[in-house]
């Protein structure tokens, strides 16, 4: 069998993805690998092929009882023989399973590390007389002190070589930088190995960070929008996460805590009950979710800021496994940097804690920014990404911005005051002219002490954000930050440089994106279908079928075996198991609404676009989505803009967005939103300056003409309509 025939047998797939068939070619070629691919990228699938094609045993070092059971039970529903090994098991079920292994009725084994290598356990040697293949290190970040979640019972895998010195090894992980991932090699004792890194965007996820304001009430209004849907929401310490839960239990949300002091038991039962949606929400420390499989987790939320960019990016990384639209939410306070500092330090080890004080830094400047999220993700990760993704709140904010010069000024002129010696909070109460005994008393009398009275706190420590996301302004390092100036501060100083800082902000919704056009009555149908096949077969319903692949079915709307063959994750094996009964349904619908099949209209398995790659004329004049429809269907009765927004609780921006999508498709007509004689004018700064970013062009155009006469203008023009097409 062919690694491709395998591919759609087991797995049910036509081809690969990111560079999945060069590591599995490694791998049946007796190489090691490294393998760096994001939550969601198929990191699993280039260990599990390879086992299916190879003659003998792979064993697989997991760092978790649950993430082995997940694994284990998504293979055999697949129709490969897996098991685990570990200590909750009875004696009897031991026997047994060693038994399976001698007779070579197993292809993979799960194992934790200290399994494997504990005092005293006879285990290697059992092994040693398998024939094993293929050993996979899942995690393999674990191994390294500088990676997010160091775990010591992984340095027993520095062993592995000597006892198994001829048999290929492959790591993986979706998140290491280059010292972890040398740190890794270096461990592992790896044999000229190759490594293999791909693309780290996750274009499915939206990226969001909000400043933290009574953030509670922030997480209500968040989760208000979707009760039905799965998330994890991280909490700092496990005080918090049991607190959350039952604060969200009383109002009403399905959510239960998960953290590392709960006992085994609630722990398995909490997790146990999200994996089968019995759960919506699971409130959870960084203990909760390596490995977890569950595709259909819409959000991650993290109400505190984590200690660095590669556990908030694979924290992040458990929404839309299943490539459905997802969204990673951060609340924002430069309060939790400092409470961070004291765990970022190592006692009697000043250069892991300057690495580590670094990495805190990096994520604090997240918190910051104002440019993409998705591009400094991807650029901490050594990869390269566009100035905007159009799906993070930077890129789909519009920002009306004023004169801040003098605010500025003020600012940097207070920093200088003060030798640059004091961090921003002092500054913030220096200008505002605090009467707090905090104040120094030489100080009161310098002549910028209060000139920023008339400026609110949250606004002052709103502006020394930008200031430094600017590089007005810059934040020392070491225990306790303080501000600073920089190069760029003299010209402001002085007069010679204008600034200009955020007077208001409105974020437009994601529109890239699109729904399938699926019958909803339909997916209802086949996610009890699969609900009723996963409690018979005691397993999570994502194991049975992912929501995308549901959610395909409800679409194109197969009629028989080989049309659903054509669905992605349906291989032979699953076919065989329950094509039928996930058949019964779509043809009850499609003869009850007159439906046919459009499989014809499908695209082959798995293609995607390419990051980077430019929708065609076609895409772009695709059908709205529900949103904009709605929009449409209220302007259409007779409401203006601002009638709809308040019907609809958004603002009249993001309805003239939804709008200006119908001008594009000629259904709405320019003139009906944008005075007659404002066009020409609009018309001619968008082709003299280009349509790529609003702000530059209403700073041209002036006050008389508003964001939503230029987006009118600019779809107007790309439906052709005007004298140039863009």
């Amino acid at each position: 069998m062919t690694p491709n025939q395998a591919l759609q047998k087991y797995f049910g797939y036509s081809s690969f993805r990111h560079r999945q068939e060069e590591i599995v070619t490694r791998i049946l070629n007796g190489k090691d690998v490294l393998v760096l691919m994001p939550t969601g990228g198929g990191k699993s699938l280039c260990y599990q092929l390879p086992a299916v094609l190879l003659s003998g045993l792979t064993i697989v070092i997991s760092p978790l009882i649950a993430l082995m059971k997940d694994q284990v039970d998504s293979l055999n529903v697949n129709g490969i023989p897996a098991a685990f090994l570990n200590s909750a098991q009875s004696p009897d079920e031991q026997r047994e399973l060693i038994n399976k292994l001698r007779n070579n009725r197993i292809k993979l084994l799960y194992l934790a590390p200290e399994r494997l290598f504990g005092t005293e356990n006879k285990l290697v040697e059992f092994l040693k007389s398998l024939p094993i293949v293929q050993i996979a290190i899942d995690e393999a970040h674990c191994i390294s002190h500088w990676g997010h979640d160091f775990r010591p019972e992984y340095l027993m895998l520095a062993g592995l070589k000597e006892h198994f010195p001829t048999v290929p090894v492959i790591a993986l992980t979706a998140t290491a930088d280059q010292i972890t991932q040398k740190d890794i090699l270096e461990k592992l004792n790896l044999k000229n190995p190759e490594v293999f890194i791909s693309s780290f965007n996750r274009e499915n996820i939206v990226y969001n960070v909000a400043p933290k304001r009574n953030s509670f009430n922030q997480l209500l209004a968040f989760l208000d929008k979707r009760k039905d849907d799965s998330g994890i929401i991280y909490c700092l310490s496990r005080k918090s996460t049991e607190a959350l839960a039952a604060n969200l239990k009383d109002e009403g949300f399905s959510a239960e805590a998960y953290h590392a002091g709960l006992d085994n038991a609630t722990k398995a039962r909490n997790q146990e009950a999200f994996l089968r949606d019995d759960v919506k929400i699971v409130v959870a420390t960084i203990a909760f979710g390596m490995g977890i499989n569950k595709s259909n987790v819409r959000y991650v939320v993290h109400m505190d800021l984590p200690k660095n960019i590669e556990g908030y990016y694979q924290e992040t990384g458990r929404a839309g496994r299943d490539g459905l639209p997802s969204e990673a939410m951060l609340y924002y306070s430069p309060g939790d940097v400092q409470k961070l500092k004291e765990f970022a330090r190592v006692e009697d080890n000043p250069e892991q804690s300057r690495i580590m004080l670094k990495k805190l830094d990096d994520m604090a400047r997240y918190g910051e920014l104002q440019t993409c999220r998705r591009q400094f993700l991807l650029n901490y990760f050594d990869e390269e990404a566009p100035e905007s993704c159009g799906a993070c709140d930077v890129c789909l904010t519009e920002v009306e911005r004023f004169d801040g010069t003098v605010i500025a000024q003020k600012a940097l002129s207070a920093v200088s005051r003060l030798n640059e010696r004091f961090g921003a909070g002092y500054v913030v109460e220096f200008l505002r002219g605090s009467k707090s005994e905090k104040i120094r008393e030489e100080h009161k009398q310098l002549k910028t002490y209060g000139i920023g009275a008339d400026i609110s706190k949250p606004d002052w420590q709103r502006y020394m954000r930008e200031l430094v996301a600017m590089g007005y302004l810059k934040t020392s390092e070491g225990e306790y930050p303080v501000l600073q100036l920089t190069a760029k501060s003299d010209a402001v100083l002085k007069g010679l440089q204008k600034v200009e800082l955020i007077a208001s902000q409105t974020v437009e919704e994601r529109t890239d994106v699109a729904e399938l056009p699926f019958e909803a009555e339909l997916l209802n149908e086949l996610k009890t279908v699969r609900r009723e096949i996963a409690t018979n077969e005691n397993v999570p319903a994502y194991v049975i079928l992912s929501d995308s692949t549901l959610m395909e079915i409800a679409t194109y709307l197969p009629q028989s075996m080989d049309e659903l063959r054509l669905i992605s994750g349906f291989g032979d094996i699953k076919l065989a198991r329950y094509g039928r009964e996930f058949l019964v349904p779509v043809k009850s619908h499609c003869a009850a609404k007159g439906l046919s099949s459009k499989i014809g209209e499908k695209k082959p398995k798995r293609e995607r676009r390419q990051s980077g790659e430019r929708k065609t004329s076609t895409e772009r004049s695709g059908k709205p989505n529900a949103t904009q429809q709605e929009s449409f269907n209220l302007y259409k009765s007779g409401k203006n803009i601002a009638e709809i927004a308040a019907i609809r609780n958004f603002s009249p921006i993001t309805i003239e967005g939804h709008l200006c999508r119908f001008i594009e498709l000629g259904e709405i007509d320019v003139t009906d939103i944008v005075n007659p004689e404002k066009i020409p004018v609009i018309q001619e700064a968008v082709e003299k300056y280009g349509a790529d970013k609003l702000g530059p062009l209403k700073e041209i155009l002036g006050e008389n003409y508003g964001y939503g006469e230029i987006k009118a203008v600019i779809s107007w023009m790309k439906a052709g309509r005007g004298e140039v097409t863009l």
